[in-house]
Protein backbone atom coordinates (compact mmCIF):
# COMPACT_ATOMS: atom_id res chain seq x y z
CA UNK A 1 0.00 0.00 0.00
CA UNK A 2 1.09 3.26 -0.82
CA UNK A 3 -0.70 5.37 2.15
CA UNK A 4 -1.87 4.83 5.32
CA UNK A 5 -5.71 5.45 5.94
CA UNK A 6 -7.02 8.31 7.83
CA UNK A 7 -3.67 10.23 7.73
CA UNK A 8 -3.46 14.12 6.54
CA UNK A 9 -1.63 14.05 3.59
CA UNK A 10 1.92 15.55 3.08
CA UNK A 11 4.08 16.30 0.15
CA UNK A 12 7.05 13.95 -0.71
CA UNK A 13 10.37 15.38 -1.63
CA UNK A 14 11.99 14.09 -5.01
CA UNK A 15 15.07 14.32 -6.73
CA UNK A 16 15.12 15.71 -10.27
CA UNK A 17 16.78 14.82 -13.21
CA UNK A 18 19.89 15.90 -14.54
CA UNK A 19 19.33 19.26 -17.23
CA UNK A 20 20.43 17.81 -20.60
CA UNK A 21 23.80 17.99 -21.76
CA UNK A 22 24.84 21.28 -24.32
CA UNK A 23 25.97 19.30 -27.39
CA UNK A 24 28.50 20.40 -30.01
CA UNK A 25 26.76 21.18 -32.91
CA UNK A 26 25.51 18.64 -35.35
CA UNK A 27 25.73 16.49 -32.50
CA UNK A 28 22.54 14.91 -31.23
CA UNK A 29 21.70 16.31 -27.58
CA UNK A 30 21.63 13.21 -25.71
CA UNK A 31 20.13 13.57 -22.22
CA UNK A 32 22.02 12.39 -18.68
CA UNK A 33 20.89 9.39 -17.51
CA UNK A 34 18.71 10.47 -13.80
CA UNK A 35 20.73 10.35 -10.67
CA UNK A 36 19.45 6.62 -9.20
CA UNK A 37 17.65 7.19 -6.33
CA UNK A 38 19.18 5.38 -2.76
CA UNK A 39 16.74 2.63 -1.91
CA UNK A 40 16.22 2.01 1.38
CA UNK A 41 14.04 -0.55 3.71
CA UNK A 42 13.10 0.50 6.80
CA UNK A 43 11.71 -2.38 9.32
CA UNK A 44 8.80 -1.24 11.66
CA UNK A 45 6.38 1.69 11.69
CA UNK A 46 7.15 2.98 15.35
CA UNK A 47 8.13 6.07 16.19
CA UNK A 48 11.74 5.14 15.27
CA UNK A 49 11.21 3.82 11.63
CA UNK A 50 8.40 6.57 10.82
CA UNK A 51 10.96 9.10 11.95
CA UNK A 52 13.69 7.60 9.75
CA UNK A 53 11.51 7.43 6.45
CA UNK A 54 10.39 10.56 6.52
CA UNK A 55 13.82 12.52 7.16
CA UNK A 56 15.20 9.93 4.39
CA UNK A 57 12.05 10.43 2.09
CA UNK A 58 12.83 14.18 2.55
CA UNK A 59 16.29 13.97 0.60
CA UNK A 60 14.79 12.09 -1.74
CA UNK A 61 16.05 8.72 -1.51
CA UNK A 62 13.63 5.80 -2.15
CA UNK A 63 11.83 4.21 0.69
CA UNK A 64 10.19 1.58 1.93
CA UNK A 65 8.74 1.08 5.61
CA UNK A 66 7.47 -3.13 6.38
CA UNK A 67 5.23 -3.22 9.27
CA UNK A 68 4.50 -6.70 10.93
CA UNK A 69 1.22 -5.10 12.26
CA UNK A 70 -1.58 -4.03 10.25
CA UNK A 71 -1.51 -0.45 11.92
CA UNK A 72 1.28 1.97 12.18
CA UNK A 73 2.97 3.21 15.35
CA UNK A 74 4.09 0.35 16.93
CA UNK A 75 4.29 1.15 20.88
CA UNK A 76 2.64 4.42 20.21
CA UNK A 77 -0.91 3.08 19.87
CA UNK A 78 -4.59 4.27 20.53
CA UNK A 79 -7.22 2.27 20.98
CA UNK A 80 -10.76 3.54 20.69
CA UNK A 81 -13.08 0.10 20.38
CA UNK A 82 -13.93 0.57 23.96
CA UNK A 83 -16.94 3.58 24.03
CA UNK A 84 -15.00 5.50 21.57
CA UNK A 85 -12.95 5.97 24.54
CA UNK A 86 -9.00 7.46 23.68
CA UNK A 87 -6.87 4.22 25.10
CA UNK A 88 -3.01 4.60 24.84
CA UNK A 89 -2.31 1.28 25.18
CA UNK A 90 1.94 1.72 25.18
CA UNK A 91 3.08 5.53 24.87
CA UNK A 92 0.95 7.42 27.50
CA UNK A 93 3.10 10.49 28.40
CA UNK A 94 5.77 13.39 26.53
CA UNK A 95 8.36 12.66 29.26
CA UNK A 96 10.05 16.51 30.03
CA UNK A 97 8.05 18.33 27.23
CA UNK A 98 10.55 21.33 27.14
CA UNK A 99 11.39 22.58 24.17
CA UNK A 100 14.37 20.64 23.69
CA UNK A 101 12.23 17.41 23.34
CA UNK A 102 11.38 16.76 20.02
CA UNK A 103 8.11 15.29 20.27
CA UNK A 104 6.98 18.98 21.30
CA UNK A 105 8.65 19.93 18.11
CA UNK A 106 6.38 18.12 15.88
CA UNK A 107 2.98 19.15 18.10
CA UNK A 108 3.24 22.22 16.19
CA UNK A 109 2.06 20.65 13.32
CA UNK A 110 -0.83 19.47 14.73
CA UNK A 111 -3.90 20.98 16.43
CA UNK A 112 -4.28 17.82 19.32
CA UNK A 113 -4.44 19.09 23.28
CA UNK A 114 -2.26 18.00 25.94
CA UNK A 115 -2.90 17.80 29.13
CA UNK A 116 -0.02 18.39 32.26
CA UNK A 117 -1.46 15.29 34.99
CA UNK A 118 -0.20 16.43 38.14
CA UNK A 119 2.37 14.22 39.87
CA UNK A 120 1.43 16.10 43.37
CA UNK A 121 -2.28 15.12 43.28
CA UNK A 122 -1.93 12.10 44.88
CA UNK A 123 -3.87 9.76 47.93
CA UNK A 124 -2.20 6.72 48.89
CA UNK A 125 -3.75 4.07 50.63
CA UNK A 126 -2.44 1.15 52.77
CA UNK A 127 -2.92 -2.42 52.59
CA UNK A 128 -5.70 -2.16 54.93
CA UNK A 129 -7.88 0.84 53.20
CA UNK A 130 -6.24 3.59 55.84
CA UNK A 131 -5.16 7.05 54.04
CA UNK A 132 -1.75 7.39 54.39
CA UNK A 133 -0.96 9.95 52.04
CA UNK A 134 0.71 12.23 54.71
CA UNK A 135 3.23 9.81 56.03
CA UNK A 136 4.09 8.85 52.61
CA UNK A 137 5.09 11.97 51.54
CA UNK A 138 7.69 13.37 51.99
CA UNK A 139 9.07 11.61 54.84
CA UNK A 140 9.48 8.57 52.68
CA UNK A 141 10.46 10.34 49.41
CA UNK A 142 13.64 11.55 51.49
CA UNK A 143 14.43 8.08 52.81
CA UNK A 144 13.83 6.75 49.43
CA UNK A 145 16.31 9.03 47.88
CA UNK A 146 19.05 8.28 50.23
CA UNK A 147 18.70 4.11 49.91
CA UNK A 148 19.37 4.54 46.19
CA UNK A 149 22.30 6.53 46.36
CA UNK A 150 23.40 4.57 49.20
CA UNK A 151 22.88 1.46 46.91
CA UNK A 152 24.17 3.33 43.89
CA UNK A 153 27.79 3.86 45.65
CA UNK A 154 27.76 0.40 47.07
CA UNK A 155 27.39 -0.95 44.12
CA UNK A 156 29.74 1.21 42.26
CA UNK A 157 32.38 0.54 44.80
CA UNK A 158 31.87 -3.38 44.46
CA UNK A 159 34.46 -5.08 41.57
CA UNK A 160 30.99 -6.21 40.42
CA UNK A 161 27.34 -5.27 39.34
CA UNK A 162 24.25 -6.96 41.03
CA UNK A 163 20.88 -6.47 40.96
CA UNK A 164 19.51 -3.28 42.61
CA UNK A 165 17.71 -5.36 45.21
CA UNK A 166 21.05 -6.49 46.49
CA UNK A 167 22.45 -3.27 47.17
CA UNK A 168 19.62 -2.11 48.37
CA UNK A 169 19.54 -4.86 51.24
CA UNK A 170 23.19 -4.09 51.58
CA UNK A 171 22.97 -1.12 52.92
CA UNK A 172 19.51 -0.80 54.55
CA UNK A 173 17.79 -4.16 55.29
CA UNK A 174 14.84 -2.74 56.32
CA UNK A 175 14.05 -1.29 52.79
CA UNK A 176 12.60 -4.00 51.09
CA UNK A 177 9.91 -4.93 53.00
CA UNK A 178 8.52 -1.59 54.60
CA UNK A 179 5.39 -1.05 52.40
CA UNK A 180 5.93 2.74 52.41
CA UNK A 181 9.68 1.95 50.55
CA UNK A 182 8.19 -0.90 48.52
CA UNK A 183 5.80 1.61 47.44
CA UNK A 184 7.75 4.40 46.30
CA UNK A 185 10.85 1.51 44.71
CA UNK A 186 7.30 0.51 42.38
CA UNK A 187 5.72 2.99 41.64
CA UNK A 188 8.90 5.67 40.78
CA UNK A 189 11.73 3.18 40.07
CA UNK A 190 10.09 0.05 38.82
CA UNK A 191 7.85 2.20 36.71
CA UNK A 192 10.10 4.84 35.29
CA UNK A 193 12.90 2.31 34.20
CA UNK A 194 10.44 -0.39 33.00
CA UNK A 195 12.43 -3.60 34.83
CA UNK A 196 12.32 -4.96 38.02
CA UNK A 197 14.25 -4.11 41.14
CA UNK A 198 16.02 -7.95 41.17
CA UNK A 199 16.66 -7.19 37.48
CA UNK A 200 18.10 -3.47 37.62
CA UNK A 201 22.04 -3.04 36.99
CA UNK A 202 22.65 -1.46 40.06
CA UNK A 203 25.86 0.29 38.69
CA UNK A 204 23.55 1.48 35.45
CA UNK A 205 19.98 1.32 36.14
CA UNK A 206 19.57 5.15 35.90
CA UNK A 207 22.08 5.93 33.51
CA UNK A 208 20.15 7.84 31.32
CA UNK A 209 19.01 11.26 31.03
CA UNK A 210 15.62 13.30 31.12
CA UNK A 211 14.14 16.40 29.42
CA UNK A 212 13.11 19.26 32.05
CA UNK A 213 9.21 19.78 32.33
CA UNK A 214 6.22 18.57 34.03
CA UNK A 215 4.60 15.53 31.53
CA UNK A 216 2.00 15.58 29.83
CA UNK A 217 -0.46 13.29 28.08
CA UNK A 218 -2.86 13.59 24.69
CA UNK A 219 -6.73 13.43 26.21
CA UNK A 220 -7.48 12.38 21.72
CA UNK A 221 -5.08 10.03 21.59
CA UNK A 222 -1.25 9.87 21.12
CA UNK A 223 -1.53 8.84 17.57
CA UNK A 224 -1.56 11.95 16.18
CA UNK A 225 2.00 12.02 16.62
CA UNK A 226 2.78 8.58 14.66
CA UNK A 227 -0.08 9.65 11.75
CA UNK A 228 1.50 12.73 11.08
CA UNK A 229 4.42 11.31 10.51
CA UNK A 230 3.48 8.90 8.12
CA UNK A 231 1.79 10.82 6.00
CA UNK A 232 2.67 10.09 2.40
CA UNK A 233 5.39 7.57 3.21
CA UNK A 234 5.43 4.14 1.40
CA UNK A 235 3.94 1.93 4.00
CA UNK A 236 3.47 -2.00 3.45
CA UNK A 237 1.34 -3.30 6.56
CA UNK A 238 1.09 -6.86 7.56
CA UNK A 239 4.75 -7.58 6.53
CA UNK A 240 6.74 -9.20 9.15
CA UNK A 241 10.03 -9.37 8.08
CA UNK A 242 12.04 -13.18 8.74
CA UNK A 243 15.15 -12.51 7.38
CA UNK A 244 17.47 -9.62 6.56
CA UNK A 245 20.69 -10.55 4.75
CA UNK A 246 23.44 -7.85 4.45
CA UNK A 247 26.74 -6.94 2.99
CA UNK A 248 28.85 -3.68 1.98
CA UNK A 249 27.02 -3.08 -1.16
CA UNK A 250 23.21 -4.09 -0.58
CA UNK A 251 20.78 -5.88 1.60
CA UNK A 252 18.33 -8.32 1.15
CA UNK A 253 15.23 -8.35 3.11
CA UNK A 254 12.68 -11.53 3.18
CA UNK A 255 8.77 -10.46 3.83
CA UNK A 256 5.53 -12.57 3.31
CA UNK A 257 5.44 -11.09 -0.54
CA UNK A 258 9.09 -12.14 -1.13
CA UNK A 259 12.39 -10.73 -1.17
CA UNK A 260 13.37 -6.98 -1.43
CA UNK A 261 16.80 -5.65 -2.28
CA UNK A 262 17.97 -1.95 -1.37
CA UNK A 263 21.30 -0.36 -0.68
CA UNK A 264 20.36 0.11 3.09
CA UNK A 265 18.25 -1.56 5.96
CA UNK A 266 17.71 0.67 9.39
CA UNK A 267 16.36 -2.62 11.50
CA UNK A 268 13.47 -0.90 14.25
CA UNK A 269 12.62 -4.18 15.88
CA UNK A 270 12.20 -4.04 19.42
CA UNK A 271 14.55 -5.73 22.05
CA UNK A 272 12.32 -8.10 23.02
CA UNK A 273 12.39 -9.06 19.18
CA UNK A 274 16.02 -9.60 18.84
CA UNK A 275 16.11 -10.85 21.94
CA UNK A 276 13.53 -13.75 20.69
CA UNK A 277 15.41 -14.18 17.56
CA UNK A 278 12.76 -13.52 15.77
CA UNK A 279 14.54 -12.30 12.49
CA UNK A 280 17.42 -14.13 11.20
CA UNK A 281 20.66 -12.22 9.99
CA UNK A 282 23.04 -13.26 7.75
CA UNK A 283 25.88 -13.01 8.77
CA UNK A 284 25.04 -13.03 12.54
CA UNK A 285 25.16 -10.55 13.97
CA UNK A 286 28.88 -9.13 15.77
CA UNK A 287 29.05 -10.85 19.11
CA UNK A 288 29.41 -7.24 20.96
CA UNK A 289 25.68 -6.87 19.57
CA UNK A 290 25.18 -10.01 20.67
CA UNK A 291 26.17 -9.36 24.23
CA UNK A 292 24.52 -6.30 24.33
CA UNK A 293 20.98 -7.80 23.20
CA UNK A 294 21.19 -10.47 26.01
CA UNK A 295 22.63 -8.64 28.64
CA UNK A 296 19.68 -5.58 28.37
CA UNK A 297 16.71 -5.68 29.85
CA UNK A 298 12.62 -6.10 28.40
CA UNK A 299 10.38 -4.43 30.67
CA UNK A 300 6.94 -5.91 30.95
CA UNK A 301 4.79 -3.35 32.22
CA UNK A 302 0.74 -3.47 31.42
CA UNK A 303 -2.55 -1.52 31.61
CA UNK A 304 -5.71 -2.37 32.67
CA UNK A 305 -8.17 0.43 31.34
CA UNK A 306 -11.45 -0.05 33.36
CA UNK A 307 -15.15 1.48 31.94
CA UNK A 308 -18.09 2.57 34.70
CA UNK A 309 -21.19 3.65 34.35
CA UNK A 310 -20.20 6.17 37.68
CA UNK A 311 -17.48 7.34 39.26
CA UNK A 312 -16.68 6.43 42.78
CA UNK A 313 -13.48 8.05 43.16
CA UNK A 314 -12.82 11.75 43.96
CA UNK A 315 -12.78 12.87 40.30
CA UNK A 316 -10.43 16.14 41.01
CA UNK A 317 -7.44 13.53 41.83
CA UNK A 318 -5.25 12.94 39.39
CA UNK A 319 -3.69 9.28 41.08
CA UNK A 320 -4.61 7.21 44.06
CA UNK A 321 -1.45 5.11 45.27
CA UNK A 322 -2.32 1.70 47.05
CA UNK A 323 0.12 -0.54 48.92
CA UNK A 324 -0.28 -3.47 47.33
CA UNK A 325 0.21 -7.16 49.17
CA UNK A 326 1.95 -7.99 45.96
CA UNK A 327 4.51 -5.45 44.68
CA UNK A 328 3.49 -4.15 41.31
CA UNK A 329 0.17 -5.45 40.83
CA UNK A 330 -2.31 -2.50 40.88
CA UNK A 331 -0.42 -0.09 43.25
CA UNK A 332 -1.04 3.18 41.10
CA UNK A 333 -4.32 4.43 39.36
CA UNK A 334 -4.81 7.21 36.66
CA UNK A 335 -8.13 8.96 37.07
CA UNK A 336 -9.30 9.59 33.65
CA UNK A 337 -11.92 12.54 35.29
CA UNK A 338 -9.20 15.60 35.24
CA UNK A 339 -9.08 15.69 31.76
CA UNK A 340 -12.33 13.63 30.00
CA UNK A 341 -15.55 13.18 30.88
CA UNK A 342 -15.49 9.30 30.31
CA UNK A 343 -15.65 7.36 33.80
CA UNK A 344 -12.33 5.58 33.27
CA UNK A 345 -9.26 4.35 35.40
CA UNK A 346 -6.15 2.99 34.58
CA UNK A 347 -4.11 0.82 36.67
CA UNK A 348 -0.82 -1.00 36.05
CA UNK A 349 0.85 -4.26 36.28
CA UNK A 350 4.87 -2.77 37.12
CA UNK A 351 7.76 -5.01 36.99
CA UNK A 352 7.44 -8.42 37.00
CA UNK A 353 3.43 -8.74 37.25
CA UNK A 354 2.98 -6.90 33.79
CA UNK A 355 3.16 -10.91 32.18
CA UNK A 356 1.68 -11.92 35.39
CA UNK A 357 -1.63 -9.76 34.73
CA UNK A 358 -1.46 -11.41 31.08
CA UNK A 359 -1.53 -14.66 32.38
CA UNK A 360 -4.99 -14.47 34.92
CA UNK A 361 -8.04 -15.39 33.52
CA UNK A 362 -10.67 -12.69 32.87
CA UNK A 363 -12.64 -13.59 35.83
CA UNK A 364 -9.58 -13.93 37.87
CA UNK A 365 -8.50 -10.55 36.85
CA UNK A 366 -11.44 -8.75 37.73
CA UNK A 367 -12.02 -10.23 41.33
CA UNK A 368 -8.32 -9.51 42.05
CA UNK A 369 -8.85 -5.98 40.66
CA UNK A 370 -12.11 -5.03 42.15
CA UNK A 371 -11.08 -6.63 45.39
CA UNK A 372 -7.82 -4.13 45.29
CA UNK A 373 -10.51 -1.11 44.57
CA UNK A 374 -12.61 -1.77 47.39
CA UNK A 375 -9.53 -1.21 49.47
CA UNK A 376 -8.32 2.02 47.73
CA UNK A 377 -11.86 3.69 47.04
CA UNK A 378 -14.19 1.64 49.94
CA UNK A 379 -16.98 -0.18 49.67
CA UNK A 380 -18.69 1.52 46.65
CA UNK A 381 -15.86 0.19 44.16
CA UNK A 382 -17.68 -1.86 41.49
CA UNK A 383 -16.06 -3.93 39.26
CA UNK A 384 -16.06 -2.07 35.59
CA UNK A 385 -18.58 -2.76 33.00
CA UNK A 386 -15.96 -2.97 30.39
CA UNK A 387 -12.07 -3.44 30.47
CA UNK A 388 -9.01 -3.52 28.54
CA UNK A 389 -5.85 -4.94 29.11
CA UNK A 390 -2.56 -4.22 27.30
CA UNK A 391 -0.61 -7.43 26.55
CA UNK A 392 3.01 -6.03 25.11
CA UNK A 393 4.63 -9.45 26.56
CA UNK A 394 2.63 -11.70 24.46
CA UNK A 395 2.57 -9.36 21.27
CA UNK A 396 4.94 -11.10 19.24
CA UNK A 397 6.42 -8.43 17.37
CA UNK A 398 7.23 -6.80 21.20
CA UNK A 399 7.33 -8.68 23.41
CA UNK A 400 7.41 -6.65 26.09
CA UNK A 401 7.46 -2.75 26.83
CA UNK A 402 10.76 -0.89 27.28
CA UNK A 403 14.17 -1.73 27.64
CA UNK A 404 16.36 -1.07 30.42
CA UNK A 405 19.71 -1.29 31.76
CA UNK A 406 20.18 -5.48 33.01
CA UNK A 407 22.84 -6.66 35.33
CA UNK A 408 26.27 -6.09 33.45
CA UNK A 409 24.50 -3.73 31.03
CA UNK A 410 23.91 -0.04 30.68
CA UNK A 411 25.01 2.61 28.50
CA UNK A 412 27.67 0.84 26.26
CA UNK A 413 24.97 -1.79 25.28
CA UNK A 414 22.82 0.86 23.77
CA UNK A 415 25.80 2.42 22.24
CA UNK A 416 27.02 -1.10 20.76
CA UNK A 417 23.34 -1.83 19.44
CA UNK A 418 23.45 1.42 17.28
CA UNK A 419 26.72 0.75 15.52
CA UNK A 420 25.80 0.37 12.02
CA UNK A 421 26.90 -2.90 10.71
CA UNK A 422 27.77 -2.99 6.81
CA UNK A 423 24.71 -1.55 5.15
CA UNK A 424 22.71 -2.61 7.81
CA UNK A 425 21.46 0.30 10.70
CA UNK A 426 19.26 -0.04 13.66
CA UNK A 427 17.04 2.40 15.78
CA UNK A 428 14.79 2.39 18.29
CA UNK A 429 14.41 3.27 22.01
CA UNK A 430 16.65 0.74 23.23
CA UNK A 431 19.40 2.12 20.46
CA UNK A 432 19.61 5.34 22.30
CA UNK A 433 22.36 5.73 25.30
CA UNK A 434 20.58 8.60 26.43
CA UNK A 435 16.90 8.57 26.27
CA UNK A 436 16.16 4.94 26.29
CA UNK A 437 12.85 3.83 26.77
CA UNK A 438 10.86 6.82 25.85
CA UNK A 439 9.17 8.17 22.77
CA UNK A 440 11.62 10.85 22.13
CA UNK A 441 14.25 8.50 22.21
CA UNK A 442 13.29 6.11 19.16
CA UNK A 443 12.23 9.25 17.09
CA UNK A 444 16.18 10.79 17.39
CA UNK A 445 17.44 7.10 17.32
CA UNK A 446 15.58 7.16 13.56
CA UNK A 447 16.73 10.46 12.53
CA UNK A 448 20.17 9.70 13.86
CA UNK A 449 19.89 6.35 11.69
CA UNK A 450 18.66 8.76 8.76
CA UNK A 451 21.65 11.32 9.31
CA UNK A 452 24.15 8.67 8.89
CA UNK A 453 22.95 7.00 5.47
CA UNK A 454 22.29 10.75 4.06
CA UNK A 455 25.62 11.51 5.17
CA UNK A 456 26.93 8.38 3.55
CA UNK A 457 27.88 7.10 6.95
Amino acid sequence: MKTVPNIHPGRRTFVKSAAMAAAAPFVLRVPLMARQRTKVVVIGAGMAGLAAAKRLVEQGMEVIVLEAKGAIGGRVFTERSVDGIPMDLGAGWIHGPSGDNPIVGLLSGTTAPTYETNDESVRVTDANGADVTDRQFPSMNERLKKVLADAKAHAMAAPEDMSLASAINAVDLTAMVDPYMLYGLNTNTEFDKGGWLEAFSAKQYDDDEKFPGKDVLFPQGYDVIPKLLAANLDIRLNQPVSAIAYGSSKVTVETPSGPIEADYAICTATLGVLKAGSIAFNPGLPAEKVTAINRLGMGQINKLFMVFDQAFWPTATQYFGYHSPVRGRFSYFLNYRTFASANVLVTFGFGEQGKVLEQMSEAELMADVTAAMKKVFGASATSPKKHFLTRWNADPYTQGAYSFAGIGGGYQDHVALAAPVDRLRFAGEHTHEKYRATVHGAYLSGIREADRIISGQ
